[in-house]
């Protein structure tokens, strides 16, 4: 079961907890979960079944008092089955959500936007295919959204058997993205997955 709970004075204390759902099989551990984004109009929730093998949401106009009913954000079914995923709130009610996905029989990084947020979910939309066949098969994206609004997301790669991690940033709000580029300057040959996708933010300068 997937719960919030709420703090009004900067995490000294919460609220009670309040249930949202249940999912069959939710997705949990190693990066897996339920994600969370809000601003000051809108809360969002986000999950994985692996049962359904679908990306979940639940959205709240009213500060989490009321939720509502399900919206499925990936496109074609069960191909967010892996469990991992990754979510970002700009402004206006922007929100881009990017997971691993395998509609393709490969691990890809796909995302879709919200310009409502998160009552009503895009077009799916691929933001990058390895040049190997597969991105990391088990390490979560990252994304964040910057004050222009462009949409940045990261994840960790499979490239001729090197796991870094590569960025991508879309300047149309998660329409298109621009050619992905590997983070730092060394490189990790690995022939496991280490499980762990990172993490970005954006500073105030950018």
């Amino acid at each position: 079961s997937i719960y919030v709970c709420k703090s009004s004075d900067g995490g000294r204390s919460f609220a009670s907890p309040l249930k949202i759902a249940s999912l069959p099989k939710l997705a949990l551990g190693r990066r897996r979960g339920p994600r969370v984004v809000a601003d000051n109009m809108s809360v969002l929730v986000t999950a994985i079944s692996h049962d359904s093998g679908d990306l979940t949401a639940w959205q709240s106009d009213n500060d989490g008092t009321s939720w509502s009913d399900p919206v499925i954000i990936n496109d074609t079914p069960q191909v967010a089955r892996e469990g991992l995923h990754g979510m970002a709130m700009g402004k206006n009610g922007h929100v881009y959500c990017a997971w691993l996905d395998l509609r393709h029989g490969k691990t890809q990084i796909y995302g879709s936007n919200s310009s409502d947020g998160g009552r009503t979910w895009g077009e799916n939309r691929q933001v990058y295919e390895s040049p190997s066949g597969t991105v990391c098969e088990c390490c979560h994206p990252s994304v964040a959204i910057d004050g222009e609004g462009a949409v940045h997301v990261m994840w960790r790669n499979v490239v001729e058997g090197n796991r870094d991690m590569y960025i991508a940033k879309s300047a149309d709000g998660g329409a298109s993205f621009q050619t992905a580029r590997k983070v730092g300057i060394g490189t990790w040959n690995l022939d496991a997955c280490p499980m762990d996708g990172g993490d970005l933010d954006i500073s105030p300068s950018g």
